[in-house]
This record gives C-alpha cells, structure tokens and sequence, in this order.
C-alpha cells in the first residue's frame, strides 16, 4: 500500500535506505540489553518484551512535541524489535493495533494478533497515514529475509500468489499437506519466541550450506546470507560481505528455513541482488 511519510534526511551513505543513526538507547527510560551490531551501530533488545510490553517513557510523546522529527518507532530488526531509526525498506507489514493514533506512539504491547505479516508497500494505489487509524500499526522491514528472521510471513490479502508459494513449500518441507494460515502462524509463534522474548535457534549446518535468505547471528553480529556470503545487517542497511566460519545462532525460524529451503525465494534488498560482492 501506499503509505505517507515525510521524506527521510539524506546520509553520508546517500540512499535513504541507509540514512542516519537514531540513539536508541541513550536516556530514553527504556532497559534492555544492548547489542553491538557491527563498528557502526547498537540494538536494544528489551527485557520487557518477555511480557509483550515495553516501556513507552520516551515514545509516548505527543506528536506536536516531536518538532524535531525524529523517525517513528516502526522499523524492525532481525531480532523483531520495533525501533525508531530512519532505515528504509522493501516491505511493511503488522501484527495487529498495537499504537495509539493520537500520538503515533507504540502502546505497551508489541503484538496482538499471532498473525505477524509481511505486505507489499504499494496495493492497488491504497493510501495510509503512519499510525493515523486503528486499523492495524503499520511496521517496515529493510527486507523480507529480515522479516521472515523476525517471525513474520507473507500475507495473504496484498501478496496472495507469494503467501501460497510459502504455504505450499511450507507442506512440502513439512512432508504433508500445505496447512493453513492459523496453523503456520501458531507454529511461527512457537518457534519467534522464547518466554516472549526473540527464540534464538541452534544451526546445525554449516553456515555455507544455509539458503539465501536465512539470518544469522555471529559474534554478536546480525547477517544474511546470499550468494554463498553473509552480509552484515545495521541499522544503515547492509554493509559488506563477508565470510562467516561460525555462527552462534540462527534467528530465523526453523520453519521458515525448512521452507525456503523447500522452494520459497525471499526478496532480497537491492544492495544484496545487484552487488553480491560489495
């Protein structure tokens, strides 16, 4: 769907896919543990998100007082974190009402729905204001290998032939038939969360032999894999290829994983497609 924002502040880095840094951490009320995410960036992971809450000290700000237009608190990472920085993305998506429309501020929780998807920015010329109604918290994600690594899947209302390509490589790799929505989405629940805070899976394969597509987390670093190399994830966007020996978790859920490497190709960002090698 189309949706509304003024237009991001230009970088260093040029694209407004990967535009300037927001302090996440720095004084804002909130408590979590903090996570270095390559030489350029920090992640808070909240403790509070193991009781689908998170403290709003700083967020709940009404909208007239936020003159300095600091980005809204939408953007998720890998971890399924909802974060306030200026990163732009390939996707938006929901997991139901979960901000208040007169301040476009996050509420306490971080879901409402088990339903957690991943939709299309621009649906038959369909036009929303960020936050502004109570239809469903519009969230963004820099692109679909890192949604799906946060527990989100295809919709089936905005991206149906995509939502039925998961589905049915979904059953394939489950060896039965392809299940339906509510089934993928309480298994995906099971498998995004630990005690509600982000399920960090074991890799048993080597990194080399994971699909495009799948997250990892190494040496407290997030990456994508593609091409047969790991691409750094930060809240810039990606940043250079490597090669990863090790990894100390996978984030994506093992599902997913069984079903990307069933057949289902997830979109890629620009910056991993055309430059495989940067």
């Amino acid at each position: 769907m189309a949706l509304s924002e003024p237009p991001p502040r230009e970088s260093r880095y040029g694209s407004p896919l990967k535009s300037s840094k927001v302090d996440w951490a720095a004084g804002d009320g909130r408590r979590g543990k903090l996570c270095q995410i390559g030489s350029r960036g920090t992640l808070l992971i909240s403790e509070n998100v193991r009781t689908n809450r998170q403290s709003t000290s700083a967020e709940a700000l009404p909208a007239r007082i936020r003159r300095d237009r600091r980005p809204l608190q939408n953007r998720v990472t890998p971890f399924g974190d909802v974060v306030a920085i200026s990163q732009r993305g390939l996707y938006t998506g929901n997991r139901g009402i979960i901000h208040d429309p007169a301040t476009k501020t996050l509420l306490g929780r971080r879901w409402t729905t088990k339903a957690w998807l991943v939709c299309v920015l621009d649906y038959k010329g369909r036009r929303r204001e960020l936050m502004g109604g109570r239809s469903w918290t519009e969230l963004f994600f820099l692109d679909e290998a890192v949604a799906l690594a946060a527990g989100h899947r295809p919709c089936f209302f905005c991206r149906r032939a995509d939502a039925q390509a998961f589905r049915a490589a979904w059953g394939e790799a489950k060896g039965g038939q392809a299940p339906l929505a509510p089934e993928i989405d309480a298994i995906l629940h099971e498998e995004r969360l630990d005690r509600g805070r982000k399920r960090i899976h074991a890799i048993l394969d080597p990194v080399a032999a994971l699909p495009d597509g799948a997250v990892i987390v190494a040496a407290g670093e997030v990456y994508t894999i593609a091409h047969g190399r790991a691409f750094l994830w930060s809240e810039q966007g990606y940043q250079t290829a490597r090669q990863i020996r090790r990894a100390d978790g996978l984030l994506t859920p093992p599902s997913t994983l069984r079903a990307i490497r069933a057949g289902y190709r997830p979109v890629l960002h620009p910056d991993i497609e055309d430059n495989p090698h940067f």
